[in-house]
């Protein structure tokens, strides 16, 4: 059975919800503008929960591919608390209004990211129903030297008639990772649409790295925003320090596109990735723990 949420009356007349397209809520929206840049990247309609004329929370509602846990025109929700330092029982609030949009607009799941020193809110999240489906560290590499590339490797640029032929190869070759939510990205990556695989390609560069024309591992990274998404190597070329060759690339590329930074994801159980990253002069910068929601496994306690 759901768990029920106890919420006084007095605090509910305290709360107000708005609409992202109500011109009345314009000054609450400018007020969360830097947490409510990814809904309005991605054209999601978003809710702010507001507790005593200070926002506290987000809601955005849209339909996969977003996140790529879930087909392609699965409806669901990214939750964002703005302070997560808030009294329990204001946390429990936020819950539950989210809970009611989520529910009004048919959402069949729901991620919800915080710190890790966000132990109180995490707690009250996983009380409501939501579980825990991802850690991971964002490391930082200042790219203040020159990064060399042995030559031993080959990059080619994937051309956009090659996506499928490289989710395909990317599968492959980041097998192993204990990465879940990575994994079930990839799954879904091969039901995207054209027009989605086509936009994905206009954000990011990606590259085979070769060997003897044979591709022994990918890259593909964000040129503008220093963000680096995904490094694969074949598991039968593991080992010969491709991984390396590849972010040396990867960062020499970033380099000369004028970012300061690097910034990438990591699982906090990669430990050999992380080594890595580390040895390039990577530094973890903070930790995220994901939680997750599913309308199935809500009906399967009731």
């Amino acid at each position: 059975m759901d768990i029920n949420i106890n919420v006084s009356s007095e605090k509910v007349d305290l709360m107000k919800v708005y609409f992202s397209g109500d011109p009345d809520a314009r000054e609450i929206l400018e007020k969360v503008s830097r947490f409510t840049q990814q809904a309005q990247a991605m054209n999601l309609p978003y809710w702010v929960v507001v507790y005593e004329a200070d926002p506290m929370g987000i809601v955005a509602v849209g339909k996969e591919p977003i996140q790529l846990y879930a087909p392609p025109g699965t409806p669901m929700a990214l939750l964002r608390l703005i302070n997560p330092s808030l009294p329990a029982e204001v946390i429990e609030e936020f819950i539950l209004e989210a809970r009611t949009l989520m529910t009004e607009n048919n959402v069949e799941y729901a991620l919800a990211t915080f710190r890790d020193k966000d132990a109180k809110a995490i707690c009250k999240f996983k009380k409501s129903g939501f579980k825990e489906f991802d850690d991971c560290y964002r490391m930082v590499c200042q790219l203040d030297k020159e990064y060399g590339v042995s030559g031993e490797l080959k990059f080619r640029q994937v051309q956009k008639e090659e996506m499928r032929q490289f989710i395909e190869i990317a599968r492959k070759f980041l097998q192993g990772s204990p990465d879940i939510t990575l994994s079930i990205a990839l799954q879904h990556m091969l039901e995207l649409p054209d027009e989605f695989l086509n936009f994905y390609y206009s954000q990011e560069k990606f590259y085979f790295a070769n060997k003897n024309q044979q591709p022994v591992g990918i890259i593909d990274f964000n040129p503008n925003r220093g963000l680096i998404s995904n490094i694969g190597v074949d598991p039968q070329h593991r080992g010969k320090s491709y991984g390396k060759q590849i972010m040396l690339f990867t960062l020499s590329q970033l380099k000369a596109n004028g970012c300061k930074q690097a910034y990438l994801r990591v699982h906090v159980k990669n430990s050999p990735a992380i080594c890595l990253y580390e040895s390039l002069g990577f530094s973890k910068a903070e930790r995220y723990k994901t939680l997750i929601w599913t309308r199935k496994s809500t009906r399967d306690r009731m």
